[in-house]
């Protein structure tokens, strides 16, 4: 997949702001897995469509949508929490990076480029995340969704972080994976590439006119930056 093919180099631009799970760490499918283990737990059978509808979104509106999801007894704590354990519980052993991220990083590094993480995980987690994959260093500020009122698809943690790299929102690019990862980035006024990951981007989000790739090689190839 690659829409609005590009017919020449991108500049790069002064910062680029990248969300985490999904698009620098492979920890989608992580969360997917304990997903399904703890719906396994409490006997009830989810649909893949269903799980999708969960990507990119803070705790707030997942557990909203979880509701709607999950059979109307369930213990919605309870079911976070075994979801949160299990899927602990497997990044001990591995804290899986997206193909071609850390490439990617050492580039922009190299190329004295700010970099932020603009993720609707807590900002904790993600420190500890990013540095067991051994990516932390690349990256000047994480702005975790703990830092905002307003989780994606609200512009608020986008502007957090084009504010933190001390840039104009128009100076920045965004990459992400989601949906709701790209509508944030759009209503805050930045700039934002797709990498789709567990869920292929929707015809609503599409009609935005932002460019899509198939993975950060892709990316960094379409945009000319080697």
């Amino acid at each position: 997949m690659q829409i609005n093919i590009v017919n020449k180099p991108l500049p790069l631009p002064e910062a680029i702001l990248f969300d985490m799970d999904g698009l620098l760490l492979d920890t989608e499918k992580v969360a997917k897995h304990a997903f399904f283990y703890s719906c396994e737990k409490i006997k009830f059978s989810c649909s893949d469509e269903e799980y999708a509808q969960l990507s990119g979104h803070g705790s707030v509106l997942r557990d909203k949508l979880l509701v709607s999801i999950l059979p109307k007894d369930t213990n919605i704590a309870l079911f976070n929490k075994i979801w949160w354990e299990y899927f602990q519980k497997n990044l001990n052993y591995e804290v899986p990076v997206k193909e071609g991220a850390l490439e990617f990083l050492e580039y922009l590094y190299s190329q004295k480029i700010k970099i932020a993480v603009a993720t609707s995980s807590y900002t904790q987690s993600a420190e500890t995340l990013l540095t067991r994959a051994k990516l932390r260093s690349f990256i000047g500020f994480i702005i975790g969704g703990d830092q905002v009122k307003n989780a994606k698809p609200a512009p608020d943690i986008y502007l957090k972080a084009a504010s933190c790299v001390n840039e104009e929102v128009s100076t920045c690019i965004a990459f992400e994976d989601s949906d709701v990862g790209v509508i944030a980035a759009h209503a805050a006024g930045v700039p934002v590439i797709q990498i789709p990951d567990i869920k292929i981007p929707s015809e609503k989000c599409k009609a935005l006119g932002h460019l899509i790739f198939d993975s950060l090689e892709r990316a960094r190839d379409g945009l000319g930056w080697r």
